[in-house]
């Protein structure tokens, strides 16, 4: 049990390292096919974005180690609670709430409309559906299966959600540079691992509370609305 404890974080960190290198590797060959542009980079990561999420579901979906339901669809990981009306109809009331306030902090932000557009879509949508799926789903599902307790579950999901960040050098960089911004991409890196670590034992908690990891990519995504009006 001991060994097996450790072999399943080495093996959550290992498939970080890939879907991250794999994400790295697309925006490399997308980046080298257009001009480098805030607008064409936020394209461009929505494409890797997407595609790699959506190769990652569809590679851990009929591995029952990651999804204890095997071969069940993935619409089905946001509706473990579809007997519980209170939280149905608190899920809907959410998802209302968040999509009118990245509608409306969408066209009040100043700057390009489709700028705007793409970058809300990604951080609003893509990135939350995409790590909370990764994260509070299926490595969730995976530690669950070698650790009872789900306060070490949350623990370990948080910091490897936290750690997760450092894999995104590549984006903050770029983002720094198109910005023109004098921070440095150390700096940003230890910031959003923070925030990342944190958040993570807020979403991990959700994410034991009620088991729906569909509150936990709401929480998220008003997190992200959030996070967008102040920087």
């Amino acid at each position: 049990m001991k060994y097996s404890y450790k072999k399943c974080i080495i093996d959550s960190i290992l498939l970080m390292f890939i879907v991250q290198i794999l994400r790295m590797i697309l925006n490399y060959i997308l980046l080298n096919q257009f001009e480098f542009t805030l607008e064409n980079f936020n394209i461009i990561n929505l494409i890797s974005f997407t595609l790699v999420g959506l190769s990652l579901i569809l590679f851990l979906n009929d591995n029952s180690l990651y999804n204890k339901i095997r071969n069940r669809k993935i619409t089905e990981a946001f509706k473990e609670n579809k007997n519980n009306l209170l939280i149905k109809k608190f899920k809907l009331i959410f998802f209302i709430v968040v999509l009118s306030l990245a509608i409306v902090s969408t066209y009040c932000r100043e700057g390009y409309l489709f700028f705007n557009i793409t970058m809300m879509i990604l951080s609003v949508l893509i990135v939350p559906v995409f790590e909370e799926l990764f994260f509070r789903e299926y490595l969730w599902n995976y530690l669950s299966n070698f650790i009872r307790s789900k306060s070490k579950i949350i623990c370990i999901t948080s910091i490897l959600s936290g750690i997760y960040n450092i894999g995104y050098m590549d984006v903050i960089r770029n983002y720094i540079i198109l910005y023109n911004n004098s921070s440095y991409t150390f700096e940003v890196i230890i910031s959003k691992i923070m925030i990342g670590t944190v958040f993570g034992i807020i979403l991990g908690i959700v994410k034991s509370r009620f088991k729906d990891v569909g509150l936990c990519v709401l929480l998220r995504s008003l997190f992200a609305i959030f996070i967008r009006q102040i920087i």
